[in-house]
């Protein structure tokens, strides 16, 4: 193993534009044990050969007793100690199997498969708190500063010098305090991954709208038609999950409005970062490939744009927060004369609205969240009232009864109360638009 200390990294010459790397245990624990515990006598030789020799020399102490206790004394010491470190670092390599650790812009972090399942995406360590660096043939190993919760990093890969590249690069960018850092993307294998994910999930696209606006963070809306099954259109952001943003419990702002994590607050263990965004509307509307900043016909496409915007400069929504549009308490804005609409309040998608929905992309763990766009009065008794209570009184949909019922059930009237409470704020609404024509 070679052995690369913080200070020595950051002198290395690397290219300046690395790449996200997902990295995950796909070794043997046959293959992984012996391997671990012979780097121990690389990174740790003084500690490992005063420890094995103390434990071998035990069985000498009998020696003037029994000499035949003393010479079947050290392998049967020998046995025990590589009995702990296969037990000890089985467990670790049973653990290993259930991580995918992610290296981007933002540091390294890793995703747990809960007991249900899911991928839970735990804070990020930044790259400053990296030690040292051990570069062996089929893997990189990593020890971290004590106060991070991932410790130590395993990162396997046929490849671990382009791994390494990648680190070094994001460590020595990192140094550099006043350059931008360029914004996060989906790698062409993860935009591909996450529209397989769309479609086997929503339904097959027929349609994507670009983002041509060129202001904030760039993203794509796919469409998905409606179906027999699903009598609805189907809108999803492609790209939003691309944003690492921040979960306002766990960070703080300081003075000069930089984004900072409070460790304090951090009890939990995970939490998930990344987030898409979904929009159901009625199965006759008309969606083309268009400008979405132009034409109030594309207000719920602005809708969309507007909360990726917001998480990308702000911090992460909630499932039950809302956003409004509303400028003072003596103006109501509206998305568009055509509506009712002046903020939006944040659901799980469909089918189960209660239960939310994640997919696992390049080592991100991304939640979709779906967008459901509100009324005045309807934005107000949230505040006052949770979701559920919402959902009771203006859509007649009692979330509670209806968990017990089949998904089949629970999707038919989801959908057919989101659809008509869309429908119902549409027709002949008389308010201000949300984007005026300056005079």
């Amino acid at each position: 193993m070679k052995h690369i200390t913080r200070n020595e990294a950051l002198r290395l010459l690397v290219r300046d534009t690395p790449e996200p790397v997902a990295s995950y245990c796909d070794k043997s624990v046959w293959w992984f044990v012996p391997r671990a515990v012979g780097a121990l006598w690389v990174q740790h030789p003084l500690k490992m050969f005063v420890s094995w020799l103390f434990l071998l020399m035990l069985p000498l102490i009998y020696v003037q007793k029994n000499i035949e206790f003393a010479t079947i004394g050290i392998p049967i010491v020998l046995f025990c100690i590589l009995a702990y470190y296969v037990y000890i670092y089985g467990k670790l390599h049973k653990a290993l199997k259930l991580n995918t650790y992610r290296i981007d812009e933002e540091g390294i972090s890793v995703s747990i498969t809960t007991d249900d399942g899911i991928q839970a995406r735990y804070l990020t360590t930044p790259f400053s708190l990296i030690k040292d660096i051990w570069l062996a043939r089929k893997y990189i190993y990593i020890e971290t500063a004590d106060k991070t919760d991932i410790g130590v990093v395993y990162l396997f890969s046929d490849e671990p010098e382009r791994i390494l590249g990648n680190i070094v690069s994001y460590m020595q960018l990192e140094k550099k305090n006043n350059e931008d850092k360029p914004l996060p993307y989906y790698s062409a294998e993860e935009r591909k991954d996450l529209r397989k994910f769309v479609e086997e999930r929503f339904g097959k696209i027929d349609a994507v709208l670009h983002d041509t606006d060129g202001e904030g963070f760039p993203i794509d809306i796919v469409s998905i038609p409606p179906t027999k099954q699903h009598n609805y259109r189907t809108l999803c952001t492609i790209g939003a999950g691309a944003i690492r943003v921040p979960n306002e419990e766990y960070y703080e702002r300081s003075d000069n409005g930089e984004i900072i994590f409070d460790g304090t607050k951090y009890t939990d263990g995970f939490v998930v970062e990344h987030f898409e965004y979904v929009m159901y509307l009625p199965p006759d509307w008309n969606v083309t490939d268009a400008d979405l900043s132009k034409g109030s016909n594309y207000w719920y496409l602005r809708l969309l744009r507007d909360v990726v915007q917001y998480t990308y400069y702000n911090f992460q929504f909630q499932l039950g927060d809302t956003l409004s549009y509303n400028d003072s308490d003596s103006e109501k804005l509206s998305f568009d004369a055509s509506t009712d609409f002046f903020a939006m309040l944040m659901l799980c998608p469909l089918p189960d609205v209660p239960n939310e929905v994640f997919a696992n992309i390049g080592g991100r763990t991304i939640q979709f969240h779906q967008v459901v766009p509100i009324t005045v009065e309807e934005c107000n008794y949230i505040s006052q009232h949770s979701a559920a209570d919402f959902m009771k009184k203006y859509m007649s949909i009692d979330a509670v009864r209806l968990d017990g019922e089949p998904m089949d059930v629970k999707h038919k009237q989801y959908s057919e109360a989101l659809i008509s409470h869309f429908e119902r704020h549409i027709k002949g609404a008389n308010v201000v638009t949300m984007y005026p024509q300056q005079k």
